[in-house]
């Protein structure tokens, strides 16, 4: 690697970004919200494990954490610094940092023939991220699923170049890791269950080899125990709560349903059109207006018309009634004017059309990987459908499981798109910051705006 003005630069702009992230923990960042609730419900838990495995194992319910508790389990008996919380939440800063680096790594082992720069300077927009930057400030439980998920990426992208042959032990070993991390990233990171099956999927559409197909089973089995262990202890599939502060009408039977879905659309889409309308406007910028207008047009302005009709028809008015959730755009909609969609409605029009086009490019593999994913997560309550579930989800899986020629129109003018991609990023972070710490530096803030 030649190190001209132009290398030298790119390096600076990673040194700045990685200097940001490690600023923001020093100054406690908390620029997705719910950063200090770590205090009252990560931390007692991680101390009880730390005591007493199996009382927390069966009471896991009283402490009101929502998940399965495979990350707190982790920090309680493999982190060294988890007797000291300043020094635990430093620890899960550097372990978030090494993701980034995981990150680049993996990104690199599929495009091989782009310059390590260039692929850390692409992999750094994960350090600007609000909830990514959040949950490795104080400590939280999250940025441990995207850690496995990305490892289970590069296992999966391994697999797939021999998908057709006999597995050797070097691809069974392959295979088994992809399994085994991939249950990891569901342990810590429940609604990450859409991989397995998006994986499954690939393997019999794609007629994979019999003996991979079982190896994979077989294996998903085994590494499926713990979860079913912890449903015979529990006596469901979530622990039981204290009488009547089971969230959302009980883990089944209000918080996931499938009806959820129909309510979640707009949502889910426009958070598609969020994080990748960056990409967007550098495939504008590469190709021209007639172009762009021909591939988007029709499926865009298809979108926002069926939209704007359910709108009018007041389908959509439960779109008025977010105190909690529904991510930046909604948000930015509130503050523009509460009660007029128009601004939500463009950006699930954006992400509509951009997933046809990405269905349409490789219907094979990214409609296998995009489906489960709104599935899985349109299931969710409407009311508790937060951004945080998708970031930094949709671009590890934009840039590690699609196939598209949207990468390589982003590595053709790779400078110009590292500055509107890591430009746009920043932006929401620096949005974020000032939402969170100064405008509503409070949900009771935000909740009496909404009400005025």
């Amino acid at each position: 690697m030649i190190l001209n003005k132009e290398v030298l630069l790119k390096l600076f702009v990673i040194f700045l970004i990685s200097v940001s992230f490690f600023l923001g923990y020093f100054l406690r960042e908390n620029a997705a919200g719910g950063g200090p609730e770590f205090y009252e419900l990560s931390w007692p838990i991680i101390q009880s494990f730390k005591e007493d495995f199996l009382f927390s194992i069966k009471n896991y319910g009283s402490f009101r954490d929502y998940t399965i508790p495979f990350s707190h389990i982790l920090n309680a008996y493999i982190n060294p610094f988890s007797n000291d919380i300043e020094n635990f939440q430093l620890s899960i800063t550097i372990i978030s940092f090494a993701i980034f680096l995981i990150f680049a790594l993996v990104f690199k082992n599929i495009f091989k023939h782009i310059n390590f720069v260039d692929i850390l300077l692409a992999s750094s927009v994960i350090l600007l991220l609000p909830m990514f930057r959040t949950s490795a400030f104080w400590g939280k439980n999250e940025n441990f699923g995207w850690l496995f998920f990305i490892l289970a990426l590069y296992f999966f992208s391994e697999i797939k170049k021999n998908i057709d042959k006999d597995p050797g032990n070097r691809d069974k070993l392959i295979i088994i890791s992809f399994c085994f991390v991939s249950a990891c990233a569901l342990y810590a990171r429940q609604a990450l269950f859409f991989l397995p099956i998006s994986y499954l999927l690939y393997l019999f559409i794609n007629n994979a080899n019999k003996k991979i197909i079982l190896t994979s089973i077989i294996s998903f089995s085994i590494f499926a125990i713990p979860g079913f262990l912890l449903i015979w202890i529990w006596g469901s599939v979530y622990p039981t709560l204290p009488p009547g502060e089971a969230p959302h009408g009980g883990f089944i039977g209000g918080w996931i349903q499938p009806i959820h879905i129909l309510k979640n659309f707009p949502i889910l889409l426009s958070f598609f059109g969020f994080y990748l309308l960056p990409i967007l406007t550098i495939e504008f910028l590469n190709s021209g207006f007639k172009d762009f207008f021909n591939k988007y047009f029709r499926s865009f302005f298809f979108a926002l018309i069926i939209f704007i009709f359910l709108s009018q028809i007041n389908i959509l008015n439960y779109l008025g009634d977010y105190t909690m959730g529904g991510g930046a755009i909604l948000k930015v909609n509130y503050l523009i004017q509460k009660n007029n969609f128009l601004l939500l409605l463009i950006f699930s029009s954006i992400g509509f059309s951009v997933l046809m086009r990405l269905f349409k490019e490789d219907t094979k593999n990214n409609i296998i990987m995009i489906l489960p994913i709104i599935i899985i997560y349109g299931f969710r309550n409407a009311n508790i459908q937060f951004q945080e579930y998708y970031e930094p989800l949709v671009l590890i899986t934009f840039f590690l499981a699609l196939k598209t020629d949207l990468h390589k129109i982003y590595f053709k003018n790779i400078s110009l798109s590292h500055v509107i991609f890591l430009s746009y990023f920043t932006i929401y972070l620096i949005g974020s910051i000032y939402f969170k710490h100064f405008a509503f530096d409070s949900y009771e803030k935000w909740k009496i705006f909404l009400s005025t």
